[in-house]
Order: C-alpha cells, then structure tokens, then sequence
C-alpha cells in the first residue's frame, strides 16, 4: 500500500505534551492528524481542544486503542506515551500492519531488565510486519557539527549538557534525557562499548563518564522547573549551543559555534524525522529500512549504562 496520492492519515497516541508537537509537525508536512488518543476521555477531549485551538486540527477523541484503530482506520501512528506503554502500542499496531513513529527510548518500564530488553527487541525486530520509527532525532544536529569541525576521526573528548525544565528526580533524569546523548554518540561512532563507566546522581542533575571508542565522554543533565535550558555538544573543547528562536510555525533552531561565532541554521530535527517517516509510508516502505537498528542501539546503551552488566 502507499498513500502518494493522499495525505497520510496519522493517529496521536499521548496527544497531551510531546504529542501536541508531533501532531502540529505532521499536519504542517501535509499528514492528516486524524485521531487523538488520551489515558482518559477527559483528557483525551482536553487533548483535541487545545490542538485545534492552537493549531486548527480537529480530530477524533478516544481513550483505547482498539477503539482509535477500528473507528478511523489511521495508515500510521505516532507512540507519544509514557515510555511502559510503548512496547504493547507498538505490537497492536504492527499486528495490523500499521507503520509506527515512537517518541524514545523504544520502550522501558520500571524494573526491566537486560534479557527483557532483548527479548522485547529481538520481537519488534523479527515482526513480519515491522515498520518502526523512533524520535532519536538530535542526532541530526552530528551531521552539521562533523562538517563543521571537517572530521570525525581522532575525537578524544565529547561532551553534552542537556538542561531542561522537565519534572524527572535523580536517576529518572538519566533515563529521559540519554537517548539524546546516545544518538549524537551513535552517529559519531556507531554501536560501541562502554568501558569505564561513573555515575553521580543528584536530585535534579544526573552526570555519567564513561569511554566509547576510546573517546571520554561526559554527559551532564538537569531537570529542574523554572530552571536554565541548556543543550550544548562538545568536541575536544570546541562548543556548538544550541539556540532556539520563535514558537511554532516561526520557529527555527541553530547551533552556535564556540570557534567561529557563527551559527550554524538547522532544520528542526522533529521535522527531519517526521518528514523522512511520512516519505517511507509514501514510498510503500520500499526505498529505505525503518530506523528500528539506530533506536534498539541507543536502548542497549541506555541499559548498558542504567542497569549494568549483571541484570
């Protein structure tokens, strides 16, 4: 099936906080957002009113999935749920043959371990159906810092601060906000080992060292409300920030080179991701592989780092 001749009809699952940005990004690529999905009627009501007040789309309201899936009959769908719920969303829709663009890590819940993680993968991975797209999506930002900087070999040092006003503690901050930094990692290096590995956790920062390729790398996180946003890639001591201007359909995004001073324009990587996923439905999922190998990459990174080698 392909949908080139008509707009691709896209259903929200989370449709409250990252959703509503996955929902105002499809629909201004040309996607039809046409359902929302809430943990409750009320919410999901909630949900749909603000979308189209804030953006002009209407879309139906439902609390279940099977309800969203049998009603409308969506060609895809975009997984913003809290991470436990990924992995059962994810099957539903693949056992209908419906293509999937997840917001990260892939999947996780409280208590998982390392032989869940793999066998939850190696599922995903062999569903004879499967067409999974994950929102690692900053990795983007690697292609213009590795031409900035003109290679990517001999890199000794990488760091990246990440500050967000998010609503995570402790350890849990780790857990949101790694997948960005593994991402710009993956697309670096490509699929390493950690090796020497330190944590400190604090209740609102959340820092990790450790050696990949035989680079040192430092990740430093805070969440904290009302707090400072920072999001800053580091190359052997040559800075790229981020900058983010207007709200919206006025929005743009750049990095600012620490050497230069220049910055860097940049396609909103939302977009990057969104645009690439909708051309894959539209090209009958022929022309390219889903991303499924990049984000069950940064998930085994993720746990390698979280849970350690014994679990």
């Amino acid at each position: 099936m392909t949908f080139a001749n008509k707009s691709l009809r896209i259903g929200i699952c989370g449709a409250r906080g990252i959703g509503q940005v996955h929902a105002r990004i499809f629909q201004s690529l040309g996607a039809d957002v046409c359902a929302v999905l809430g943990s409750s009627e009320e919410t999901a009501l909630d949900a749909a009113r603000q979308l189209e007040e804030s953006f002009g789309i209407k879309a139906k309201v439902f609390h279940r999935l099977d309800d969203l899936f049998e009603k409308t009959k969506p060609d895809a769908v975009s997984i913003c749920t809290p991470a436990k719920y990924h992995y059962d969303a994810i099957f539903a829709s693949l056992d209908r043959n419906i293509p999937v663009f997840c917001e990260k890590p892939i999947f996780w819940n409280e208590g998982i371990n390392r032989k869940e993680i793999e066998d939850n993968l190696g599922a995903i991975e062999k569903h004879t159906n499967r067409k999974v797209f994950v929102n690692t999506s900053n990795a983007s930002f690697m292609d213009h810092v590795i031409e900035a900087i003109g290679s990517k070999k001999d890199i000794r040092l990488f760091d990246f601060k990440f500050f967000s006003q998010g609503p995570h503690i402790g350890r849990d901050i780790g857990l949101d906000l790694l997948p960005h930094g593994i991402s710009l990692l993956l697309r670096l290096f490509g699929p390493q080992k950690i090796e020497r590995l330190t944590e400190e956790i604090y209740n609102n920062n959340y820092k990790c060292s450790f050696s990949y390729a035989e680079c040192d790398v430092n990740f430093d996180f805070q969440e904290l409300a009302g707090g400072n946003k920072d999001f800053v890639i580091g190359i052997d001591g040559r800075t790229f920030k981020r900058i983010q201007e207007g709200f919206g359909v006025t929005y743009r995004v750049c990095l600012e080179d620490s050497q230069t001073g220049k910055k860097i324009y940049c396609e909103d990587p939302f977009e990057v991701y969104i645009r690439r996923f909708i051309k894959y439905c539209q090209n009958g999922f022929q022309k390219e592989k889903d991303n499924f190998d990049e984000a069950s990459a940064n998930l085994r990174i993720m746990a390698e780092i979280l849970l350690g080698e014994d679990q």
